[in-house]
């Protein structure tokens, strides 16, 4: 178990004899098809690509699970069980809180499982609490208080006084809309945290559209754009949510950054920051599949939320943004210009 504050495995590129190593077969699980899941996938194998090992394993198609948000758990638990027992798999990309904990409960303790993109691992039960390991085999970065860190920085640069939230209610539900750290944040700061519980298991289009209208009724004055499904501008568009909160001047804050500022939302976490999260991954798989040697490790800093922020939204609200907030954010949409980077900003 890797995690936190964590070991990056270096940048080194693999070379010499590691060229005779055999190919590796990488299996890969996701509950669902998520377009987070797709992009951190691209710049894993974007860093595996750097380090010279891409072609040193294949994803073959057998072992590309994803049964749909549909699914029952018993379909999940099958199918982990199907990787689990398979010895052709050298390692298992896990993406998401659901298909991990299916594989923690057929683990073997041998196969390596690489964790990506859970939400909130403890809560979850994947990690403990106190100690922050798991199992033996998995492998996953964990950021103490990522989350609360997230909410108090949306809550510092543009104030609010009613927070709405949506999830479904169910652990996972709660832990994809990041829940229990919003409500420890709003207890901390002062503000009040409406929250939408009645969401459907596969968070659609119909359902999330309810849960806003439901959340703008009771007077929420900021809104948590989180990993939902409804929100996948890859499968749907959640404009028109958008556009009913800020038509009622509601501020649109969102989890996955760029994905959503870049459509409208008004301001989000950078997604600048998947690439040093792909190169830690690959930088394990590498080294998991015998690649790279145990070498020296580099320590990475610690967790520091980036901003990207869209002037045309904040025009549209009549915000008077702060002077500060422009400064150090890492990217601006703005229609006036193409959308930049903030090359001034802090990172």
């Amino acid at each position: 178990m890797d995690n936190a504050c964590a070991l990056d495995a270096g940048a080194a590129a693999v070379g010499g004899d590691d060229a005779l190593r055999p190919v590796r077969n990488i299996a890969y699980f996701e509950a669902g098809p998520y377009w987070e899941f797709n992009l951190l996938f691209g710049k894993v194998t974007e860093s595996l690509n750097r380090l010279r090992v891409l072609d040193r394993v294949r994803f073959p198609e057998s072992l590309h699970v994803s049964p749909g948000w549909d699914a029952d758990s018993s379909t999940y638990a099958a199918e982990a069980r199907r990787l689990m027992s398979d010895p052709s798999v050298d390692l298992i990309i896990s993406m998401g809180t659901v298909a991990t904990k299916a594989l923690l409960e057929a683990n073997n303790l041998k196969t390596p499982i690489v964790s990506i993109d859970v939400a909130d691992p403890v809560g979850a039960g994947i990690i403990d609490a106190e100690t922050g390991k798991g199992a033996l085999n998995l492998t996953l970065q964990y950021t103490p208080d990522k989350w609360q860190k997230v909410f108090v920085l949306f809550h510092k640069a543009l104030p609010f006084s009613r927070l709405g939230i949506m999830y479904h209610d169910s652990p996972e539900g709660r832990s994809y809309s990041n829940v229990n750290e919003a409500r420890e944040v709003a207890r901390d700061r002062g503000f009040t945290l409406v929250e939408y519980a009645k969401l459907d298991k596969e968070e659609s289009v119909d359902s999330c559209a309810a849960g806003v209208q439901d959340l703008v009724d009771r007077g929420v004055d900021a809104f948590y754009i989180s990993a939902l499904n409804c929100f996948d501008w890859t499968t749907g568009n959640p404009r028109r949510m958008f556009e009913e909160l800020h038509a009622r001047g509601i501020k649109t804050l969102a989890r996955d950054g760029t994905a959503q500022v870049s459509r409208g939302a008004l301001m989000g976490l950078s997604t600048l920051d998947y690439v040093p999260l792909g190169e830690y991954y690959a930088g394990r798989i590498a080294r998991l599949l015998g690649f790279i040697p145990e070498g020296e490790p580099v320590v990475q800093g610690p967790y520091s939320p980036k901003i990207t922020f869209n002037l045309d939204t904040a025009s549209a609200l009549k915000l008077d943004v702060p002077l500060i907030l422009l400064i150090t954010a890492d990217e601006i949409f703005d229609s006036s210009l193409a959308p930049v980077r903030n090359e001034t900003g802090a990172r």
